[in-house]
């Protein structure tokens, strides 16, 4: 089918104001090659280049379930049968927060579901199940002298994973060394840490792990058998072990409670923490589900201080309730603001935009706490009004994690590759294409860079017509750890061919197999979302004018936690019998294997990284007098934060995390008695 310029010009239009108007969802940070990059990239370059859509790159919810939360007069006994009742395959009941998590049937939408769910006279919502992704980037190596944002000397960071201003300015950290002064002492405080799990065995982090082994209590307030041995729970597995399987909780616990004085590793700002390990977030990400359950276990257990350094683009009641539990059980809660580099004057993060009174969220700042380039923000005109309220160092931050494997076949433009198939005249074939400013490389057929002008470069110039009847594909082995907990890909295709009644009759595969060889045989396909249809398919092709484009982390599922030691991606294009407009690139291609490590430290860049820094100073505050409120440690935040130039028309107090202050501003309390150790 040809499409005129001006036709495919109006569509995009089109298409651009129903983004506008439309909800999407997605989660929040990192930056370098990660699927929680923001908007869609290229080699890192193209998220300054205009494409048609603008879609977001991740789905914002399960495409099969929902979650149902049901009315008081409904009671908990009924929940069960009442969720079967309206159709639904029930997969989870949560008494406590009074709620349950259903399967759809498939000739079913999510809205269509949701719709019938609240016909129901004793449904109080219902919501899609949301996912929520973890906040991260790349790791690195270890000593106290790295940690900038406890003692900025102006130091220069070995081997950074964010370059920009490396080194800072002597003095910008949150001054943790003088509030050690007034106390270094946590052993009262227990704190939360909601994210991908942590490995409580590692050398600076077990002897702070929390103790639920003598007895702890499930979500709903329930006594557990056999206590929590494991220090915590697994809401992503459902199961009472949760370990961290891909390092970002790791470093999450080690820079709020690492071990100090121990004579290895780092510190984390509160020295003594008891850290709970509650894991929310699967490899790949989590549900408002799962991170709801997560708070409500929490508190119950004990925890006075959460840390959630996760995120999404939509808006979750259960999520919004749960910390509104926490409130009152006088408990805080601190968020990340995201890492999309998105003003939330008019963006989206969640749970950053929600407006609990115990919650407060977190931006990232440099080492010369300047905004780091990739934190969200919000420049609402009245300041009361912002919804990120304070920012920590999130760069270059060095705490706990494990052992990676990384190769980015950007950084060797793709050799190695192995070519076969049928067909045609040409095959897949590195190619360097220009967009603006940016440089687009990757693998392509055919050998030019059309695909990519039609979706990135106006006027979208029609792609070099693909031959019939070819069957090409290209494919690599990787050699990997044969223990690794977390096996993915970050690539980016953009996929052209016809489609014809949501048909494809020239498309892209990508393909991966636990070994070495050809792929596609018996190989596993690869799902990737599209960002102009918010679907997951496993045939990539146009959809009217629009390609098929997607860029994400996959999860090598099969290749995770075996024997083996190779693991082989590959990728397929194929055209029916009529020759047509077509063709593929894939770019972006990053393959890592993690493996946990019981000494291993590393940096990471993220709002994700901020996070665990405010909530350090705020449970080292809270542990130091526990009779204040949660209020009260806010309070305290706000009157000993540092004014910050880059924070003060982008965040409600304008201020930076200042632990020394706000440690010293306890002797002002009003209205509170307290009492100084």
């Amino acid at each position: 089918m040809k499409t005129t310029i001006q036709q495919h010009i109006s569509k995009l239009k089109i298409l651009s104001l129903l983004t506008v108007l439309g909800s999407t969802v997605l989660v929040s940070d990192p930056i370098q090659n990660h699927l929680f990059s923001g908007s869609f990239q290229f080699q890192n370059s193209l998220s300054n280049a205009e494409s048609k859509s603008g879609r977001t790159n991740k789905p914002e919810f399960a495409p099969d379930e929902i979650v149902i939360k049901f009315k008081s007069e409904i009671s908990n006994d009924e929940l069960f049968t009442r969720s079967r009742s309206l159709g639904f395959n029930v997969e989870n009941v949560s008494k406590r927060a009074h709620f349950t998590t259903v399967k759809i049937a498939n000739t079913e939408t999510v809205q269509e579901a949701l719709t019938r769910a609240k016909q129901d006279p004793g449904v109080e919502y219902a919501e899609p199940k949301y996912y929520y992704y973890a906040q991260a980037a790349a790791p690195n190596d270890t000593d106290f002298s790295k940690l900038w944002g406890l003692s900025n000397t102006a130091q220069t960071i070995s081997s950074p994973s964010y370059t920009t201003n490396n080194p800072g300015t002597a003095g910008n950290d949150m001054n943790v060394l003088g509030a050690w002064d007034v106390t270094t002492s946590c052993s009262s405080i227990i704190v939360a840490v909601l994210d991908t799990g942590v490995n409580y065995s590692h050398e600076d982090l077990t002897a702070n792990m929390w103790d639920g082994s003598a007895g702890c209590v499930d979500k709903n307030g329930a006594a557990i058998g056999g206590g929590c041995p494991y220090h915590g729970w697994d809401f992503a597995s459902g199961d009472n072990n949760p370990k961290d399987e891909e390092g970002h909780g790791s470093h999450v616990a080690g820079t709020i409670g690492a071990v100090g004085n121990n004579n290895k590793g780092i510190s984390g700002v509160c020295q003594t923490a008891k850290i709970m390990s509650v894991r929310v977030l699967g490899v790949g990400g989590g549900s408002n589900a799962s991170v709801s359950d997560g708070i409500y276990f929490a508190v119950r257990n004990g925890a006075k201080v959460i840390n959630m350094s996760l995120g999404g683009t939509a808006y979750s009641q259960l999520i919004y309730d749960a910390v509104e539990y926490a409130k009152t059980n006088d408990v805080l809660v601190v968020v990340a603001a995201g890492n999309e580099n998105t003003d939330l004057k008019t963006g989206n993060s969640y749970p950053c935009k929600n407006n609990n009174a115990n919650q407060i969220c977190i931006a990232a700042l440099d080492q010369n706490y300047a905004r780091a380039s990739f934190s969200n923000y919000d420049t609402t005109t009245t300041a009361a009004s912002r919804t990120v309220d304070f920012g920590a160092p999130g760069t270059n931050i060095h705490s706990i994690f494990g052992s990676e494997t990384v190769f980015n076949e950007g950084t060797s433009n793709y050799t190695g590759w192995t070519t076969e198939g049928s067909g045609g005249l040409v095959t897949w074939a590195y190619q360097s294409c220009t967009v603006g400013t940016a440089t687009l490389k990757g693998l392509g057929i055919p050998n030019d860079c059309s695909v990519i002008d039609w979706n990135f470069t106006a006027p979208y110039p029609t792609p070099t017509s693909v031959a019939a009847n070819i069957d090409r594909k290209v494919y690599k082995t990787f050699t990997i750890p044969s223990n690794s907990t977390k096996v993915s890909v970050f690539h980016t295709i953009v996929s052209d061919g016809e489609n014809i009644s949501n048909n494809c009759y020239d498309f892209t595969e990508a393909y991966y197999l636990n070994g070495s060889g050809s792929p596609f045989t018996t190989g596993s396909l690869i799902t990737m979302a599209d960002y102009n249809r918010s679907l997951y398919v496993t045939k990539m092709c146009r959809l009217g004018v629009y390609s098929f484009v997607g860029s994400e982390e996959s999860i090598l599922t099969n290749c995770m936690n075996t024997a083996g030691t190779s693991c082989t991606v590959g990728y397929r294009f194929k055209s029916d019998g009529s020759t047509q407009n077509g063709g593929a690139m894939v770019g972006d291609f990053r393959l890592s294997a993690w493996v946990a490590s019981n000494t291993s430290y590393g940096l990471y860049n993220g709002t994700s990284m901020a996070t665990p820094n405010a909530a350090g100073v705020a449970a080292l505050i809270r542990s130091y007098n526990p009779l204040l409120t949660y209020t009260e440690v806010i309070q305290k935040l706000i009157a000993g934060g540092t004014a910050t130039a880059s924070l003060s028309a982008n965040t409600q107090y304008g201020k930076s995390i200042n632990a020394n202050a706000s440690a010293k501003h306890l002797n002002q309390v009003t209205g509170v008695t307290a009492t100084l150790q």
